[in-house]
């Protein structure tokens, strides 16, 4: 089993009154599995704009990259 912690959030009320609709009564679904479903959604989402972002990255043209950051370097002074 999973170990989980308790916490206290707050919530815009439109959100939580969708939540709780989702998970009323019969569909076997608690407001804390809603919660962790959305959760873990979005960290699946950020590691894997992370994991594009970094294979981007290792392809980048380095000489590239420094000549553009040198013209922003020069233009701060103006």
């Amino acid at each position: 089993m999973v170990a989980k912690d308790t916490i206290t959030v707050t919530v815009d009320h439109d959100l939580i009154e969708h939540a709780k609709a989702q998970v009323g009564e019969g569909k076997g679904r608690s407001l804390s599995d809603y919660v962790n479903e959305a959760i873990r959604e979005r960290v699946a989402r950020e590691r894997r704009r992370r994991a594009l972002w970094n294979a981007r990255a290792d392809k980048a043209d380095e000489a590239r990259v420094d000549r553009l950051l040198a013209h922003i370097e020069s233009q701060d002074g103006q």
